[in-house]
């Protein structure tokens, strides 16, 4: 398998779709259900559960994607995700948000959905993605995955990696999924 590969959803899960499900991520995050322990702001719902066409949408295009990331179809055991709000406003220890998904006897893949940058965020799309370490975290040949906004951007779950860095005082939104097989 790759490092990463994108998919472009834009065709299927529109501005307004996405503005729609911003909204959705607001309000979880209004209402405290976020994670203290995570970066800020992670919602602690599995955010897939949302029962819109907008979520189901982007389910499904995460789903696809990452059979296509497999070039196979597979048996699913589980699907995670979780919706991001981020922006400089918050206190950011970027070392500590390395992090790996893996669980017992099963592959992981995970995903990254790049839901909306500031625009004035535009001259910093190559590190406002997600930071790569193939390697490991002390490995050398870390790189950043560049924001694509609409797209998912699918890798094995094993390899280390963790948030772009922050440029705007401006919420950033992702969600994020992980699929076990």
């Amino acid at each position: 398998m790759f490092t990463h590969e994108y998919y472009d959803w834009t065709g299927l899960i529109n501005g307004p779709s996405r503005l729609r499900m911003i909204s959705d991520i607001d309000k979880l995050i209004a209402n405290g259900d976020y994670w203290t322990n995570s970066p800020p702001y992670q919602t602690n719902v599995n955010i897939f559960g949302l029962q819109t066409q907008d979520w189901i949408n982007l389910k499904m295009s995460f789903i696809w994607s990452c059979f296509a990331y497999m070039q196979r179809e597979a048996q699913i055991k589980s699907v995670k995700s979780w919706g991001y709000q981020t922006s400089l406003k918050t206190t950011e220890d970027r070392e500590r948000y390395w992090h790996q998904h893996l669980r017992e006897g099963s592959q992981v893949i995970s995903g990254v959905y790049y839901l909306a940058l500031p625009d004035s965020v535009c001259g910093e799309v190559e590190t406002s993605g997600t930071e790569i370490a193939p390697n490991g975290v002390d490995g050398d040949g870390k790189f950043y995955a560049p924001w694509k906004s609409g797209q998912w951007m699918i890798m094995p779950g094993k390899t280390w990696h963790r948030p772009g860095k922050l440029h705007s005082n401006e919420n950033r939104y992702i969600v994020a999924a992980d699929m076990e097989i």
